[in-house]
């Protein structure tokens, strides 16, 4: 919801083209670059991990590239979206224009990446689907703004000023200040990694593919059918096994359980199923984006 804003934002300034489709632009039996042609970049994500999906039931095995993709929103939706299908689900996106440019790299004071984000989705059979879901910066942009805008400060060694001093004020990333990868070197690498998945794999960094103001950003998604390698119900005991041997550990002191991955994710989409909490900024910024298009706030 924080994006709402954005979004109309890039709609004006011809960013974002809500009447454009992604389509295939080159496809093989087990690949396919899907030119998001500046589309809603959540429609992108959806068509481009549908196509995965799609070759993996044939090849086992599928990647798609993704180019002109736009901001695709929360990457777990489409690794829960190829999981929910029975495979396997892989995804991560990346920015390479200046303003996207957030994140210094590891013994660095200025910025190079962006928070490259990656999601891991795996189905099990009766049991929702396990999931890995992470920015590899320390914290996602999303959550500064978050920050910024309820007037909460952020975790320490989350983020640098603009003279590369260690700060929890959230205000500085947007005044020339910068985020540091999760875990040093390792979250670096990986975001470095993620990037060249996403944008030097795609060709989303060529002059061609470039949207208005140099905008470039590319993604990847892979889907894999487990059932290529044994019976599904194989891998899925497996993974109950595995679920099992975590949950067994004991909680460490001052914690109450161990969690598996994606657990938050969905007891957070329970308890949300009929509200969802909007600091009142957030909401001002809705609102006054609203009206800028002529959408009137509710009044009930």
């Amino acid at each position: 919801m924080i994006r709402i804003p954005q979004y109309i934002r890039d709609i004006a300034r011809g960013q974002i083209d809500p009447k454009a489709e992604p389509v295939v632009r080159r496809s093989g039996p087990a690949f396919c670059l899907v030119d998001g042609q500046w589309a809603f970049g959540h429609e992108t994500a959806r068509f481009a991990m549908g196509q995965a999906v799609l070759r993996a039931r044939t090849t086992g095995v599928a990647a798609v590239s993704a180019v002109r993709t736009n901001h695709i929103g929360r990457l777990g939706e489409w690794a829960e979206q190829a999981a929910h299908a029975g495979m396997i689900g892989l995804c991560g996106a990346a920015f390479t224009h200046p303003g996207a440019l957030l994140v210094a790299p590891h013994q660095g004071a200025g910025r190079a990446l962006s928070t490259n984000p990656m999601a891991i989705g795996l189905p099990r059979a009766t049991q929702p689907p396990l999931l890995l879901d992470f920015a590899t910066s320390i914290t996602p942009e999303g959550k500064v703004r978050v920050a910024k805008e309820k007037g909460a400060a952020l975790p320490a060694g989350s983020l640098l000023d603009r003279e590369g001093q260690p700060t929890t004020d959230p205000n500085a990333l947007y005044t020339g200040g910068m985020l540091l990868p999760f875990a040093l070197h390792k979250g670096y690498a990986l975001s470095f990694m993620v990037d060249a998945l996403s944008v030097a794999l795609s060709g989303a960094d060529e002059p061609e593919a470039r949207g208005t103001g140099g905008f470039e950003s590319g993604a990847f998604f892979l889907a894999i059918d487990p059932a290529t390698f044994g019976p599904f119900a194989r891998w899925s005991d497996a993974l109950d096994r595995l679920c099992h041997r975590v949950r067994s550990v004991p909680p460490a002191p001052g914690f109450a359980e161990v969690l598996l991955p994606g657990e938050p994710e969905q007891r957070s989409r329970i308890e949300r199923a009929t509200a969802v909490t909007i600091p009142p900024a957030t909401w001002a910024t809705i609102v006054e984006a609203g009206q800028s298009v002529g959408v009137a706030p509710p009044t009930g």
